[in-house]
């Protein structure tokens, strides 16, 4: 009886190469072309602030649960307070890096990074 057949070897040595491929694409490169916050309360986009221009600025954000306000500084942006019970959002820190998001629950509001040329 045989256990792996040829084409099982190729499909977990691609599937190998391809993980390692992504592992290092992520590591590497930051994501760093033109970086943008979008913020989102209520699942819909209500700002969107370019890090690189607005240092030091702070931005309250409404929603139907809340206040949440967000500050801009050393190319990062993080959430500086919450109205919410457990301030997960605040604790989260300042993320600057395509694919990163912040998010408040109760709120209802997300900050996410994303590239724009």
């Amino acid at each position: 009886m045989q256990i792996l057949r040829k084409m099982d070897v190729v499909a977990i040595c691609f599937f190998t190469l391809l993980a390692i491929s992504l592992v290092f694409i992520f590591m590497f490169t930051d994501g760093r072309d033109g970086i943008f916050a979008e913020v989102f309360a209520d699942g819909a986009l209500v700002l969107t602030i370019d890090i690189e221009q607005s240092e030091g600025e702070k931005f309250e954000v409404l929603s139907s649960n809340g206040i949440n306000k967000v500050l801009v500084e050393g190319g990062a942006v993080r959430m500086i307070y919450a109205n919410c019970p457990d301030q997960y959002c605040v604790r989260m820190g300042a993320i600057s890096n395509v694919f990163r998001t912040i998010t408040c629950l109760p709120n209802r509001v997300v900050i996410e990074i994303v590239n724009r040329p």
